[in-house]
């Protein structure tokens, strides 16, 4: 396994008190670009020129990642004068009977959401043989 990738599969998690959370969290980054940046990607025209294909690749990579910023409680969202909200977000690991075994409230929380959606877009991006 490379050690500057985290581990995503369940029993390759770390056992400590903040690498569990964390290597939940890198699993959400895993599978928000699996089904959210690659299937945007995969909207580009295949004769689209490498200058519109990375504008895209851009566009796509600065929205998901203020998705992560705005989990992880970077701006403050108002909902009213007097009041704010925050987004919550847990990775749930379910057994083969679709039992739950374990959740990991990875948001809001004192991760570093983007890291982990950047450290997967760079592993995608170096995988396609497209520059980082």
């Amino acid at each position: 396994m490379d050690p500057t990738v985290p581990p995503r599969d369940f029993p390759d998690w770390r056992t400590g008190q903040f690498d569990r959370p964390e290597d939940a969290a890198h699993t959400f980054g895993y599978f928000l670009i699996k089904h959210c940046r690659d299937e945007a990607l995969a909207t580009v025209a295949a004769d689209a020129s490498p200058e519109a294909r990375s504008a895209v690749e851009k566009a796509v990579d600065t929205a998901l990642h203020n998705v992560c910023d705005l989990l992880e409680g970077y701006w403050p969202l108002e909902s009213g004068a007097a009041h704010r909200v925050s987004l919550v977000l847990g990775v749930q690991v379910r057994d083969s009977q679709n039992q739950i075994i374990e959740t990991q409230d990875i948001s809001p929380a004192q991760l570093d959401l983007p890291i982990g959606y950047w450290i997967w877009a760079r592993e995608r991006t170096f995988r396609s043989g497209r520059p980082a």
